[in-house]
């Protein structure tokens, strides 16, 4: 029985209690005034039964999440500490001191005989090869979120380039975007949020931007038409990039079913769906074939062609 059934089989038997007539009564006349006593006492049982089992979704929903997060499965079997919340919910806040010690020994058998649910993590190897440019593709873990509040990368505006122009990032990172020329510069982005900083010279301060969500965020300068960089927004800080030859070794990732994600500018992005053991990759090593991926229209913020002046 779930935790939340029990709660509720709980109420109803408190309830029954509450409101149970001994037989030597049921011929005694029924006031308005009794029946007004009752109906009220129906209606504070029914609430307070309401909060509790709202009580009991919001830890089972936060549960829930801090499981996701270290990636260990969902266990729907009840446990002691349910059992003793039960309990004491019902009167008998000794039952739940007493169920204490069983939901930590039970919790310590469950992490030792199981390796994901102590969040065990593994490393994964493999191979990129592409029909075009790998020095710049990255191997991530799709899917667990984990905040890079607090984090920041700068993309320096230098020789009319950005430096660097390929840059990977954690979902929550601050970018910056500082002028080293002595020329105007007017960085704008036209994905996936939009954002456009003015037209600035060296030694202007420039509004820093949140990369709040996980994705490509184009960077482009509205005056100088091949000033171009690339933001991937991870949605965790498991990646990796590719080395030279094409191989990888993507560390601490957790064991269970994930989703391997292959990147690189230019280049259609791939998914593999992987079984991770503590050895790694269930299959062994993970191969991934990049195809090239057609140039998108290069245009400038009003989404017009840039002018034909010589920068």
């Amino acid at each position: 029985m779930k935790p939340s059934h029990r709660i509720l089989a709980a109420m109803l038997g408190m309830l029954a209690v509450a409101l149970a007539v001994p037989p030597s009564l049921w011929a005694a006349e029924v006031t308005a005034a009794d029946l007004a006593r009752v109906e009220n006492e129906l209606r504070e049982q029914r609430t307070t039964l309401m909060q509790m089992l709202k009580l009991e979704q919001e830890r089972s929903n936060m549960l829930m999440k801090i499981v996701e997060r270290c990636g260990a499965p969902i266990d729907s079997r009840p446990h002691a500490a349910s059992g003793a919340a039960a309990g004491a919910a019902a009167g008998g806040s000794s039952a739940a001191a007493a169920a204490t010690p069983a939901a930590a020994g039970s919790a310590t058998a469950t992490a030792a005989a199981d390796p994901q649910a102590a969040g065990a993590t593994a490393t994964i190897s493999g191979r990129v090869t592409g029909k075009g440019d790998i020095q710049n593709v990255y191997i991530y873990l799709d899917g667990m979120r984990s905040a890079g509040k607090g984090k920041t990368l700068e993309i320096v505006q230098k020789d009319k380039q950005f430096v660097p122009q390929v840059a990977v990032a954690v979902a929550g990172t601050t970018a910056t975007f500082p002028n080293q020329d002595a020329i105007y510069h007017n960085v704008f982005s036209p994905s996936p949020k939009p954002f456009d900083l003015g037209t600035r010279r060296a030694g202007d301060p420039t509004p820093s931007v949140l990369l709040a969500s996980p994705g490509v965020v184009e960077i482009d300068c509205n005056i100088h038409s091949r000033m171009t960089a690339k933001i991937l927004v991870v949605p965790n800080r498991v990646f990796v990039k590719v080395r030279p030859d094409g191989t990888f070794r993507l560390e601490k990732v957790p064991v269970g079913h994930r989703r391997i994600v292959a990147w690189g500018p230019n280049l259609k992005p791939q998914r593999r769906d992987v079984e991770v053991t503590s050895n790694g990759a269930n299959g062994g090593d993970v191969s991934f074939d990049l195809d090239a991926e057609p140039p998108r229209p290069h245009l400038n913020k009003q989404g017009l062609p840039f002018g034909s002046y010589k920068e």
